[in-house]
């Protein structure tokens, strides 16, 4: 926000520098108004500056002061959901004393205003800003919002050039009776005489109450509560600027998106004419020529062009239901200069007099587009062939036959198995990817419903899914043992095409650079990014790791700000792989920071959920992961879904529950996460097999073995159909389904369990892995609770040199000790030894974070001490 300075009105005293507001420390004042104050504060949570707004609630018109804070807070959950490159971005909204503040993005630059003043403009410049503000008053309405303040004080240029709508102060969700687009309304032209002769000035916002009372405000609500879905109550209000006001506002009718669209073309009509549109030194005169639609003539050798004046002439309409249906439509017919559509078809003619005939001519043009659309499968051929499926005795197609081949040649055990899973799937989104393809190409080219804007913003997108699918590929052409055992998480890892279909979203990322240069070089960067994150989707981290750091100073040197988030997230992940969780945690907060001043949400999301895990999971700091999940859900809501990101963010939630000992909320989370997943993957997915193996855990911690030995029976049917009976991964479920049923006193079938798990992970990871000490801890409880101690020595011992020497967990080598310490007394193969392991165990349980079972060794060691 600019610096404005401070109105003269009395009121509270304004907060002294170094003064908090919630979390966000007072830096100065910046401005003042009826409804509330502006600050620049300073965040130390995440190290920026923002712009804090302190609102005041005034109780009044039988509205108390709880009523009225409710309502601000409701009314600002509207604009805390947009998430727009076109839109000043709400960070953070709660109360502060009998006030409700919001945080949001401080821009440094200059209001539309000052802009349009500062110098003369031509109305080809003035169109390219004010179609940019309008992309935000789009992206407002499609989440059912109306501004209904729109004017040029309530938009900024920031120095970076990019525009943005602010002040949604008077935003409303729109009303289940908006007004009805087929019968015109009758408007009275005169006003009530209390305000008949109020001035009409450019900037103050004016409420208007029904017994006349004036208030000055400029305020902007936001939010982050349910409070807004609430039905509103009406105040008997008329609010708004009068010199951009729509009819509808003058009388308190009911308004919509179109409302927007009336003060959106004052504005743009006095950018262009340096007059405004309607006549009026006072609000009486003023209202009689909006309500009337009396539109001044053009000032003399105005270089507008008549078709210009001919769109905003029909935004200015009077009756609502005559101005354009939406503001993209308003938006759209502004981009399409007459001029442009006469060259093209000065063009077109010249190409069909050329051709045999006019009608031959429009035959073959329209063919030609569709067998241009139908281009997909080419673009494919040397990255995932689509063709026939093949049956008995035909060949592969020559890029799945090398890959399949290249699998075979690691000599896994189960390389067939992931093969066959990895290529449906791989099959299925190639597919998928052609279809998308083909619509995208002809709803612009064929049938003319969508615009060349959009076909650029999608086919981008398309282009970027392409490359990460080549670079997978290319990985796989070189498999190895590691990235055969992770070819079917990597490629569920593969971006999802459905973004590409969500033109809101596309807009709402920040175009690549304008000059060629600077274009290319993030083009190259994006390659090199693909293939680095194939690289540790399919296994090879380490190699991704010497890489990666190159790559973000390559990112930093060329400046474009979505790209050096994106290649922070990626290094982050990485880090996260590589266990180096202060690495991790470093990286992946510069990411996110990066990204919300680029306003690159996807990966706002990708980063807060990742840091879930690492601080609550790796690091255990539960209450900083537990305010990066909300972060993470509240971009995740902000940006309509992305529920496989949404599903990730639970299952790492759930872990760090679980870890905390929460284990009720965590089986919520798991839950919720395996219904993500089945809705996006279907029942039959690997992954699915991931969460039912995690709920089982859960379940099992809680007791609730039955439901527990449900969950983890679907998680190995589900692990071993789509990774093979060898996979490392379904030793996990072997493993997981042994603990239950030794918790079920089921020890026999137990250690057929353990012996599975063990057998699987002793041929793929060598004899003396971590991992090996789960099964042999399991199959030697099993044996104590038999009572057959000796049987239990030979597996315990073996899991406790395991543990002593590889396992960070405390309480795990504490589990592996006391059971130790157990088989020892009862076989009466050394009773001292046998105390010492439990002394020491006791004492492990106590430094980790499951002390609970402290108690019940040192009850143990009572018992046995004096024996």
């Amino acid at each position: 926000m600019t610096n404005t300075p401070p109105s003269r009105e009395s009121g509270s005293a304004p907060l002294a520098r170094g003064a908090s507001i919630g979390r966000y420390v007072v830096l100065s004042l910046v401005g003042r108004g009826g409804m509330g104050d502006v600050y620049a504060a300073y965040d130390p949570e995440l190290d920026r500056k923002v712009a804090v707004k302190l609102l005041r609630v005034k109780p009044g018109n039988g509205v108390s002061l709880t009523e009225g804070r409710q309502r601000t807070l409701r009314e600002a959950q509207a604009i805390a959901r947009l998430s727009h490159p076109n839109v000043v971005v709400v960070f953070d909204v709660g109360t502060f004393e009998d006030k409700v503040f919001i945080a949001m993005e401080f821009v440094e630059g200059n209001t539309l205003a000052y802009w349009s003043e500062a110098q003369p403009r031509t109305w080809q410049e003035i169109l390219k800003v004010f179609v940019s503000a309008g992309r935000g008053l789009e992206a407002a309405h499609e989440k059912g919002l109306v501004h209904r303040d729109f004017k040029p004080d309530n938009v900024m240029i920031g120095r970076d050039g990019q525009v943005r709508v602010m002040d949604f102060g008077l935003a409303r969700q729109v009303s289940d009776k908006a007004p009805s687009d087929g019968v015109p309304r009758k408007i009275p032209v005169e006003l009530p005489e209390e305000v008949g002769q109020a001035e009409v000035g450019s900037s103050p916002t004016i409420v208007i109450n029904a017994g006349g009372e004036r208030q000055d405000t400029d305020v902007m609500h936001t939010s982050t509560s349910g409070l807004f879905d609430a039905r509103l109550t009406r105040t008997g209000a008329m609010m708004g600027t009068p010199a951009y006001m729509a009819p509808e506002q003058f009388f308190n009718a009911p308004t919509d998106a179109r409302t927007d669209q009336f003060s959106f073309c004052i504005a743009l009509y006095e950018a262009l004419y340096g007059q405004r549109p309607f006549e009026g030194n006072n609000l009486s005169t003023l209202t009689g020529n909006v309500v009337r639609g009396s539109v001044r003539e053009p000032p003399p050798g105005s270089k507008v062009p008549p078709w210009v004046r001919r769109i905003v002439l029909r935004g200015l309409r009077p009756v609502i239901g005559d101005r354009y249906p939406s503001m993209g439509d308003l938006l759209d017919a502004l981009g399409k200069s007459p001029y442009a559509k006469r060259r093209r078809f000065i063009y077109a003619g010249v190409a069909v007099l050329l051709t045999v005939g006019f009608g031959v001519g429009v035959r073959e043009s329209l063919a030609d587009r569709r067998a241009i659309c139908g281009g997909g499968p080419e673009k494919l051929a040397d990255i995932w062939e689509l063709s026939p499926a093949v049956g008995p005795g035909q060949p592969e197609p020559p890029r799945q036959a090398a890959i399949h081949a290249a699998f075979l040649r690691s000599g896994k055990s189960y390389a067939a198995d992931v093969f066959a899973t990895a290529s449906r799937a791989l099959t299925s989104y190639a597919q998928s990817w052609a279809n998308m393809y083909k619509e995208t190409c002809e709803a612009t080219q064929v049938r003319h419903d969508q615009s060349a804007e959009v076909l650029d913003l999608r086919m981008s997108c398309l282009q970027e899914r392409l490359g990460g699918l080549r670079a997978l590929t290319n990985v796989f052409d070189e498999a190895n043992g590691d990235v055969v055992e992770n070819a079917v998480n990597a490629t569920n890892a593969l971006a999802t095409l459905d973004r590409c279909a969500d033109v809101p979203l596309l807009r709402a990322v920040i175009r690549p650079p304008e000059d060629k240069e600077t274009k290319a070089k993030v083009a190259d960067l994006r390659r090199r990014l693909a293939d680095l994150k194939a690289r540790l989707d399919a296994g090879r981290w380490k190699e991704a790791l010497r890489a990666g750091p190159a790559l973000v100073a390559v990112a930093r040197t060329i400046g474009y700000q979505p790209l050096l988030a994106e290649s922070l997230v990626l290094m982050g992940t990485i880090s996260v792989k590589a266990n180096d969780s202060e690495q991790a945690e470093r990286l992946l907060i510069e990411a996110f920071s990066t990204a919300d001043s680029a306003r690159h949400d996807e990966v706002r999301a990708e980063a807060a959920g990742s840091l879930v895990y690492v601080l609550g999971y790796q690091e255990g700091h539960y209450a900083e992961a537990h305010r990066w999940a909300r972060t993470a859900d509240a971009v995740l809501l902000r940006m309509g879904g992305h529920e496989l990101l949404h599903a990730w963010l639970l299952n790492d939630l759930g872990c760090v529950l679980e870890q905390e000992g929460r284990r009720d909320e965590a089986v919520l989370a798991h839950q919720q996460a395996l219904a993500l997943k089945e809705k996006m993957l279907g029942p039959n997915h690997p992954d699915i097999g991931i969460s039912e193996s995690n709920l089982a855990i859960v379940l099992q911690e809680l007791g609730r073995n039955e439901e527990a030995l449900v969950h983890n029976d679907l998680a190995t049917k589900l692990l071993r159909n789509g990774l093979g009976a060898d996979h490392p991964d379904l030793a996990i479920s072997f493993n997981e389904g042994g603990e239950i049923l030794n918790a079920l006193g089921r020890y026999e079938e137990a250690r057929v369990a353990f012996k599975r798990a063990l057998a699987s992970w002793e041929r793929q990871l060598g004899a003396d892995d971590r991992n090996l000490a789960y099964p042999l801890t399991g199959i030697g409880v099993g044996y104590l609770a038999e009572g057959r101690a000796s049987e239990a020595l030979v597996p315990l011992e073996r899991a406790s040199r395991i543990r002593e020497t590889q396992e960070p967990e405390l309480s795990r080598r504490a589990e592996t000790q006391f059971a130790l310490a157990r088989a020892l007394w009862e076989s009466n193969r050394g009773r001292g030894r046998a105390r010492e392991l439990a002394d020491e165990a006791k004492e492990l349980y106590r430094k980790s974070v499951t002390k609970d079972k402290a108690p019940e060794v040192d009850s143990w060691l009572e018992d046995h001490r004096a024996s």
